[in-house]
């Protein structure tokens, strides 16, 4: 932060989940200079901003109290440091935006929280909610020459962010992961599919939950041609001391889809298309499974 790099430029806090009473704060940097690359950011988080949990203080229904903070490695830890009045001072301390509960007094933000709920949704649904942070994202790839309209999975750049779609969904993963095919409606009435991982294992995403993921189309596509998806399962890659896990191992199960957009001239989210709840079963290396959901169903972010 104090060399101009990855500026902090929004911060929500939640509700903590009951019967625990308290709060925990997340917050959005302008990217990540550290960690996840840039291409891989995008398709598997739907986004190149960093998204962040960085404190939260909770008391148990036991009257147990704790302060807590995302350190280095991602290691969740007690917070022990100083405070300003009543707000815990915290410091970036890692490239990929980790905090520590102390270090230099250089600069200091004071961003105000908005409070937010996330049911059935996932993270990225701030930026929704504040479209300007779509700007600042391209703004931040175009400061550091990660725009690269040739770009290929591997190269830590992405091609304009305004020729993306951009997904969101929800599903449980069993040792499995996940992708996503946008298709566009093409010259003659076809239809064009266009893939999140782009035939990159390491673009599929791996977690249960609400997720965004992203997808490049050609230059010219615009919102009124998407038309379809379909979601395709894998059996996830073996961690160490697992056995080897056959094809087909892998399972998802797809609960929503909360829409597909693209970001108009402003870098603004446009209208959100194709949404559709319910449950679809997806096994591993099974091949592509339409999700059924109907083109006309379009709403205003």
């Amino acid at each position: 932060v104090e060399r101009f790099s990855d500026v902090p430029v929004l911060m929500w806090v939640e509700r903590a989940p009951a019967p625990a009473a308290g709060f925990r704060y997340s917050v959005i940097f302008t990217h990540e200079d550290g960690g996840t690359p840039t291409d891989r950011l995008m398709a598997t988080w739907g986004r190149t901003t960093d998204i962040e949990f960085v404190y939260g203080t909770e008391r148990a229904a036991d009257g147990t109290a704790r302060e807590e903070i995302q350190a280095k490695d991602h290691e969740i830890l007690a917070f022990r440091g100083k405070r300003f009045g009543t707000h815990p001072l915290l410091w970036v301390a890692t490239d990929n935006n980790m905090f520590a509960d102390s270090g230099p007094d250089a600069i200091r933000f004071g961003p105000a929280p908005e409070l937010v709920s996330l049911d059935h949704v996932s993270r990225e649904v701030v930026m929704d909610r504040n479209p300007w942070t779509y700007a600042v994202m391209a703004a931040e790839l175009r400061r550091e020459g990660r725009i690269d309209p040739a770009a290929r999975p591997g190269s830590a750049k992405v091609p304009e962010p305004r020729h993306f779609a951009y997904l969101e969904a929800c599903a449980e993963l069993d040792r499995a992961t996940l992708a996503f095919d946008v298709g566009i409606q093409e010259t003659g009435g076809t239809t064009g599919w266009y893939a999140s991982d782009r035939g990159e294992p390491r673009f599929r995403i791996a977690r249960s939950g609400c997720f965004r993921a992203a997808v490049p189309l050609p230059a010219g596509v615009t919102d009124d041609r998407l038309i379809a998806i379909r979601m395709r399962a894998y059996t996830r890659p073996r961690r160490d001391g697992e056995p080897v896990m056959p094809a087909g191992t892998g399972r998802v199960t797809l609960q929503r889809v909360n829409g597909v957009f693209m970001l108009d001239e402003h870098y603004r989210p446009g209208t959100s298309r194709l949404h559709w709840t319910g449950a679809i079963e997806a096994r591993g290396e099974s091949g592509p499974v339409p999700v059924p959901a109907p083109p006309s169903a379009d709403r205003k972010h």
